[in-house]
């Protein structure tokens, strides 16, 4: 204590002196030149050797095993007989790894076996005609006998009883245990019985003329865990390899070169832009990864499809049905169905992605129940994984070049092709069991089809194109149809593909120039709307055609409706002078500001175009107040059919727009009011104010629609018109004072809650836990099951952003607002009583909730009484259910479902401290805790 005092005497002194002194010294003369540099100092001492290598053993810690991080790469393939696998094995930084290879053999087997390693191999068979495609199959069709069981054919399997040779360099040889080149005669001599029947096994012919595709898997526990023991008896629990390793390699026997295979249509990519991690992680955690498979240890497309094979069919009978189209006796394996092997990758992967709307009901083939899965996007995307424009699957475009019956019937799985008869997807859609529409009660207009010789004949390459192209239809209960009682949806078709669109669809696009405040502080946005990329100015209103469709003026001939001017910032609230999330907003519908219909709050002035075409929309009904912060704008959103029909094309005859029939009112006089037309998706186009510093990126749009191609519009529904497209202004809307039902409506919650539905169930006595919007008791989003690794934060956050690591998060933390979770009273005898949440009280009246005043541009604070939930806890919330979390959350000061109170803040004195152990580098980083695998 003592210093600094002594400190600040010596400085009063000098500054005494100085003003004592008669003069001073001048001032401080330049910085003389850098002198030069000095002699390099002596060598220091060599360091210890790098390791130039990693040794395995058979009793290495399995933890190392485990965190092996491997590259496989073959170097030769020879067949005369066994087949000969040359490989080099090597961590990802380039150390061969010598020792690996421990063997396992049970108390039956005659073998040993090699429980990391598996090996298969397969032929490519072309197609007998010009528009038969090829097809693989696979020559690993046999067991290895036991003490107890003699050889027999069996479906496609792998070879790990074989010879390894360790060279102690890095460099092995696999001597497979099947000889290929005789595996035709093998089977032929062998004796089965039904239902077994070796014609389902192909032809085994070993040729060495034709591409082959050997496959290596190297994956499981490591050596002393699990079954994989000298005897194969387990004595601790398995303890698998984190980062499995497939080996595809294509080559051609004859002269031992690699070759590209003939039939590459679908990529990993693509299939990891939904899946994170194709077949899952070993040992990870089974709530996470609900679309994991084979352990984990089988990761690649290219893998898949030379083991389900159509040979698959093998020993299996065809699924019979009733009439009503569901598989007897319930619960019962479906594995063939018309003949055909449903485990052929052909059939497996479209059954298994079209889910839900599946003709054919009761799947469960080897428990993976079909009609259980829900696709994220429209199903006939078929680029989505047969991608034409990706080198690396030259034929992609099979699909629509070589029709066949067994593909077709993947997805349009209720027709007997052999037959012609069954029933549509349409038509079981409607809830039919039978198609009869075309002569001789047929569900196929062709009729019976014994080959697929005359498919290419009606099914050429654009009409199946053509098909496939992916078209929402109008929503049957859109509030412009009689009877219809929803206005949040689409009225129109929509084209959810820029990419596919239909034939004379319109690719439109939103240019948002600037975004300002003018001197009035009133919200100015210049934008322009392009038509295919070029610049299309609106029509002039006095002289605008009317449009045949809505007999009204429109703001583009052949189009009605158009989108929003939108601004969004935040005010005040609760204590918190700058929040971190939005909590006020101002638009206006650009049909009503360019027809002078505008009025309230939402009155304003729309000039242009200039020069460029631009045009400028200002909103003079509000002002922005001098506290707001986080202004932006941004242009699209419209979508309430009878009050801002979204623009829609209405030109096309295969999409037709009418005039609604329903009277006005209810319909509001002078907006289009129209069914029908075709909306091709526009994304949304935001820009940050001039000025003002948007809200935090927490999301990247593009990981949403790696999975949604464009999201808001899926096969046969949309949310929101698909016009609230851009995953990073969801926020815009879904807002921390947003509630319905019991549950927050704030996008923190909900987003996560569908993603994480599926594996929330438990929690619920009736199976069904998350009811937000259910569309009834038996439909709602706790079938969803989410496609990737739900723990995978960044599957759709930016990195940094989610667990406080990045400065624009941690520094926001503390200015995050309490979200509303019920307000007003929840009537038990309402006929939606199933969407509430099991944490509210019904009968009991919440008060109202907080609220924006367009008019006073303030927010009135929630009744005392309203629930809140803190910010933090929201977000866990929304996964992490259970009566011991919501413990949790609540001890370490967290509000779950809480009174807000009367005070300035929510839950005065409640004050959360999530980041004393989950901030980064502390006991249990977000991060950490969320890491793949755990």
């Amino acid at each position: 204590m003592k210093r600094p005092l002594i400190g600040v005497l010596l400085a009063a002194m000098l500054g005494i002196g100085l003003v004592g002194c008669s003069g001073d010294d001048g001032a401080p003369g330049a910085t003389g030149p850098t002198g030069p540099a000095g002699p390099a100092g002596p060598t220091g001492p060599t360091g210890p050797s790098g390791s130039t290598s990693v040794t395995l053993t058979c009793t290495t810690d399995p933890a190392v095993f485990a965190d092996l991080n491997m590259v496989a790469t073959v170097t030769s393939v020879s067949i005369s007989g066994p087949p000969v696998v040359k490989f080099k094995l090597a961590t990802a930084e380039g150390l061969p790894v010598i020792g690996f290879g421990c063997t396992s053999k049970s108390a039956t087997a005659t073998v040993a076996s090699y429980p990391n390693l598996a090996f298969s191999l397969a032929k490519l068979v072309p197609g007998a005609t010009a528009t038969d495609p090829s097809k693989w199959i696979n020559y690993i069709v046999t067991t290895v006998p036991t003490t107890t069981a003699a050889s027999a054919p069996t479906r496609p399997s792998t070879d790990n009883t074989g010879t390894l040779v360790d060279n102690k360099d890095g460099t092995y040889q696999y001597t497979f245990y099947r000889d290929v080149t005789k595996i035709k005669d093998q089977v032929a001599a062998m004796t089965v019985s039904p239902p077994n029947d070796k014609a389902d096994l192909g032809d085994l012919t070993y040729n060495a003329n034709l591409a082959h595709r050997l496959t290596i898997q190297i994956s499981g526990n490591a050596p002393g865990t699990g079954t994989n023991t000298a005897n194969a008896v387990q004595v601790v629990t398995g303890v698998p390899l984190k980062n499995p390793v497939d080996v595809i390699y294509d080559f051609t026997p004859a002269t031992g070169a690699k070759t590209p295979s003939g039939r590459d249509m679908a990529d990993n990519a693509n299939c990891n832009s939904c899946h994170q991690k194709l077949g899952g992680l070993p040992g990870g955690n089974d709530e996470a990864q609900v679309a994991a498979f084979h352990g984990g240890g089988r990761t690649t497309i290219q893998y898949c499809v030379i083991c389900h094979t159509e040979q698959r069919k093998y020993g299996r009978t065809d699924a019979t049905f009733d009439s009503t189209n569901t598989f007897t006796p319930a619960g019962v394996n479906t594995y063939k169905l018309y003949g055909w092997s449903i485990a052929n990758a052909r059939s497996f992967l479209h059954k298994v992605h079209l889910g839900e709307m599946l003709a054919m009901k009761g799947y469960n083939y080897a428990g993976v129940a079909f009609n259980h899965t829900r696709y994220p996007q429209d199903i006939r995307n078929c680029d989505k994984c047969h991608d034409s424009a990706n080198a690396a699957t030259p034929q992609a475009s099979n699909w629509k070049k070589f029709p066949q019956a067994a593909v077709c019937g993947a997805c349009h799985d209720g027709i007997n092709f052999a037959t012609g008869k069954g029933v549509t997807l349409a038509d079981a859609a409607a809830g039919k069991t039978s198609t009869t529409i075309y002569p001789g009660g047929l569900a196929h207009p062709a009729g019976p089809q014994p080959t697929d010789g005359a498919c290419a004949i009606c099914h050429t390459e654009a009409a199946i194109d053509a098909y496939h192209r992916p078209v929402t239809p109008p929503n049957a209960g859109n509030s412009l149809l009689p009877g219809g009682t929803n206005s949040n949806t689409n009225a129109a078709w929509i084209a959810s593909n820029q990419n596919r669109l239909p034939a004379g669809a319109i690719k439109v696009t939103y240019d948002v120039k600037s975004v300002s405040l003018n001197s009035s502080r009133k919200p100015v946005m210049v934008f322009r709307i392009l038509q295919n990329g070029a610049r299309k100015d609106l029509n002039v209103f006095a002289s605008a055609a009317t449009n045949p469709a809505t007999g009204q003026k429109e703001i583009w001939d052949n189009f009605m409706g158009a989108p929003s001017v939108y601004f969004v910032y935040a005010v005040p609230q609760d204590g918190i002078a700058t929040p971190a999330e939005f909590n006020a907003t101002s638009s206006v519908y650009l049909r009503s500001l360019w027809n002078g219909t505008a009025t309230g709050t939402s009155a304003g002035t729309l000039t242009g175009p200039d020069a460029d075409g631009y045009y400028t929309a200002t909103i003079t009904g509000i002002t922005v107040p001098t506290n707001a912060t986080m202004l932006t704008g941004g242009l699209g959103y419209s979508y309430n059919v009878r009050t801002t029909l979204p623009l829609t094309q209405t030109n096309l005859p295969d999409y037709p727009a009418t005039p609604s029939t329903v009277p006005t009112p209810p319909l509001t006089a002078g907006m289009p009011n129209a069914t029908g037309g075709l909306i091709v998706i526009a994304p949304n186009k935001q820009v940050v104010a001039s000025g003002f510093t948007g809200r935090r990126a927490i999301v990247a749009e593009a990981k949403c629609n790696a999975c949604h191609q464009e999201l808001g519009a899926f096969t046969e529904d949309a949310f929101h018109g698909g016009q609230r497209n851009d995953a990073t202004t969801c926020a815009w809307c879904h807002t921390p004072n947003r509630t319905s039902s019991g549950w927050t409506a704030d996008s923190t919650g909900f987003v996560h809650s569908i993603h994480a539905a599926g594996v929330l169930n438990p929690y619920a006595a009736n199976g069904k836990f998350y009811t937000w919007h259910a569309v009834s008791a038996d439909n709602g989003y706790w079938g969803i099951g989410y496609p990737g690794i739900l723990n995978n934060c960044e599957g759709c956050h930016v990195a940094g952003m989610y667990d406080f690591s990045a400065a624009a998060s941690s520094s926001a933390a503390s200015n995050r607002l309490f979200r509303t979770v019920a307000t007003g009273t929840f009537d038990a005898a309402s006929s939606t009583a199933f969407t509430f949440s099991p944490w509210i009280t019904t009968g009991f009246n919440y008060g109202s909730g907080p609220s924006f005043s367009a008019t006073t541009q303030t927010i009135t604070a929630g009744a005392a009484t309203t629930l809140v939930t803190s910010p933090t806890t929201t977000v866990c919330l929304a996964c992490h259910v259970s009566p011991s979390a919501q413990s949790h959350f609540k001890a370490n000061g967290g509000s779950v479902y809480a009174p807000r109170g009367g005070g300035t803040v929510p839950n005065a004195g409640v004050v959360e401290s999530c980041e004393v152990c989950h901030a980064p580098g502390r006991a249990a980083p977000i991060a950490e805790a969320h890491r793949l695998g755990n």
